[in-house]
This record gives C-alpha cells, structure tokens and sequence, in this order.
C-alpha cells in the first residue's frame, strides 16, 4: 500500500508541476481579466474530479486558444471564435485540410471552454451551446501514422548505434520502445521499480490509470548495464533516469530533455522521419497489437476497459494482414523479427545482436563461439609473440 501511496505522490508532483509550468506562462502571457476566468475554469475542474493529466491537457489547450483570441474572452464575439476555429484548421488540419486530432482537440476545448464561459455549464446535455460556438463542427479523425512513420527494428537498431557508448542514452531509448509507457511514466522511475529476473526486467509504473508491471525482455541487458554504472545505483530512491551533467547532476530527466536527446540521437543515426518520446508509443503498442489480445494490450499500456484510444495506436497495414493469414494456415516466411536469444547456460534472454550473454558472458550461437576462438587465438599467438622477443 505505501509503494502504491509513493507511486501515486510521484506522479501527482509531476503533474502538479506541469499545472504550476502552464499557470506561470499564463500569468505571464495574457491580461488579467483571462488569468481570472481561466482560473475559475480551473477550479470548475477540480470540483468535477477531472484527473490532473485532463487538468494539464485542457489547461495548455486554453492558453494556446487565448493567444489566438488576442483579447479578453469576455469582449469575444461570433466572428473572433469563427476566426479562431480557421486558426485551429490551418495550424493543426493535415495537408488536406482533414481533421487530426489536434484539431478536433482544439475545436471540442474551444465548444466546452465557451460553453461554461457563457452559460456556467461544461455539459452539452445541460445547456447546450451558446450561438458563438453554434456552427463549429468537429469530425471523426481517421488520420493514422504510416508504418513507415513508425519505428521500426531498423531504426531501433541505428538509435542504440547512435548513443556512442552512452548507456545512460542507449538504455532509456531500448526500455522506451519496448515499454512503450506514456512519457511521464518512464521519466519517474527510480532505481526501485526496477527489478530483474531470468526473462529480463520487470519496472514498475505509475500514470493516469494507476500502477501497473511492464515486463522487459529484448532491452533487459541495456537496463542491467546502465544500473550497473549508475552513479547513484546504491540510493534505491534515486532517480533512474538522471542528468549527468555538472550543473544539475543527480536530477531527474525532464521530459524537454528526454526529447532533445532523443531527437539529437535520432540525427546522428541519420533518420529522416520526425522523432519524439510520443512516437516511441505509438510504434511499441503498433508492434504489440500484433501478438497481444485488446485486454492484454489495456493492461500493457495503462487503458481503462473503455478508453477508445487503443485504435489511434493500431496502424495495420497489408503486411500485418498477409502475415496472419500465413500463419492461419500454417506458412512461415523466412523473416526476422529480432526476436531475444535465449542463453543455453543461464537460460537469460538476450538482445538478438548480442554474441554473448549479457550475464553469464558465454557465447550464444556456434558462430560466436568460433569468432571468440579466432580473437583467443589472435591474442594467444601475439602474447606468444611478444614474450619470445623479450
């Protein structure tokens, strides 16, 4: 019960902190009679329990509206709300002019914002809406990411090329695609969520739907080998994720410095496509879609049995589909899917680049075991070498 108190106080101060980032840039950004109304909105949520992400989301929502409206709300007419839902399509609409869902997330904050503002309730059912917002329209979103926006093994393997050695970088970039946790639940682990056994590692994480166990297979050894050199791996409370710079060592990765990092492996390995810690999502949960049953990808992600929003993860394309049909009737394909080596000693699964087992340090294939002998061999016969000369 306590591990599930400490959990959910973690959480809540990062939430907390991202509500006390958006307040400071409103306080900061627009005129006072705003900062009041948006603050009564606020409050208005908090008396209906909307969850602190909910919170976080239409609180920044708001503000990116009130910067389009470029007045008070209450001087707002027909024509500025028209004028800013022509801002929305422009700024969030796809290149075909259809909807995604930053825009419909925008439109429906903008209907629900005015509609309490005007007549004192969120609820369309209660009041309606007022004629302001009457003629805005929202559609379904059928725009998902391409497979090839996705992440793919390939990628995979080139992003964890691309950390130099850096095992900090290398670990979190496996975990996270392999996890595939929303943000805010990888950057608050600590090093005592974290705990291995002979399939690879199990954390702990804590997001809007409670505490839930990730099982760790394929990136197991990246995470066992960064918390072996963890600067502060005897401080079970630390955090697992921390800065290693002079000025704020110790600290725990922000979710601005995640993103940068990421971003600046992904140009060193040379990837094209656009990269950020929610697109690590999105590919995990596409990749598991393809094994898991829909109530074992809910519990896997942190769904609640009603939540529609598994389908913006799924992205199937004719591939996923011919395969399954292969399988039915008993085909194979000839295809790697960079599935773990498992260890024959210590029966520890393994990455599947890997020549040794990361634990018991013997050779996982008859290929690696004869390059071993030819580096032993190499190294013999040139210690032989030198020790004859001397």
């Amino acid at each position: 019960m306590q591990k599930y108190e400490l959990a959910q106080d973690q959480v809540s101060h990062y939430y907390n902190t991202q509500i006390k980032r958006i307040q400071n840039k409103i306080k900061k950004e627009l005129s006072q009679n705003n900062q009041k109304l948006i603050s009564k909105y606020h409050q208005e949520m908090i008396i209906q329990s909307l969850a602190k992400a909910t919170q976080v989301k239409q609180l920044q929502t708001i503000l990116t509206l009130s910067k389009m409206l470029k007045k008070d709300w209450k001087d707002a007419t027909k024509s500025d709300i028209r004028k800013i839902a022509l801002q929305i399509s422009k700024k969030f609409c796809d290149k075909l002019g259809k909807e995604t869902f930053y825009s419909y997330d925008h439109k429906k904050m903008l209907r629900i914002f005015f509609r309490w503002f005007k007549l004192g309730s969120r609820s369309y059912i209660e009041v309606g809406d007022p004629p302001e917002t009457k003629q805005i329209r929202t559609h379904l979103v059928f725009n998902k990411l391409a497979r090839k926006d996705l992440i793919s093994q390939k990628d995979r393997l080139k992003l964890l090329d691309a950390c130099n050695g850096n095992l900090r970088d290398r670990a979190f970039i496996d975990c996270h695609l392999e996890a595939g946790t929303r943000p805010a639940e990888i950057l608050n682990l600590q090093i005592h969520h974290v705990h291995f056994d002979n399939l690879g590692a199990l954390i702990q994480v804590s997001g809007k739907t409670g505490t839930r166990i990730v099982r760790l297979i394929k990136s197991g050894p990246s995470l066992s080998s960064w918390l072996n050199v963890h600067p502060l791996r005897d401080n079970y409370d630390a955090p697992l994720w921390i800065k290693t710079s002079k000025r704020n060592f110790g600290d725990s990765m922000t979710h601005a410095a995640a993103n940068a990092m990421i971003k600046r492996r992904a140009r060193i390995a040379k990837l094209k496509k656009p990269i950020n810690l929610n697109l690590f999502r999105h590919s995990a949960a596409t990749d598991a879609a393809n094994y898991l049953t829909d109530a074992q990808m809910r519990d896997r992600h942190g769904w609640s049995s009603y939540s529609k929003v598994p389908g913006r993860y799924v992205h199937l394309t004719h591939k996923d589909v011919d395969n399954a049909m292969t399988k039915y009737y008993g085909l194979s394909r000839a295809e790697s899917r960079g599935s773990p080596i498992k260890c024959s000693i210590c029966e520890m699964q393994n990455n599947p680049e890997q020549n040794n087992c990361w634990k018991c340090g013997k050779a996982l294939s008859l290929k690696s075991v004869i390059n071993n002998s030819q580096i032993f061999g190499n190294i013999s016969k040139n210690l032989s070498i030198s020790y004859y000369l001397i």
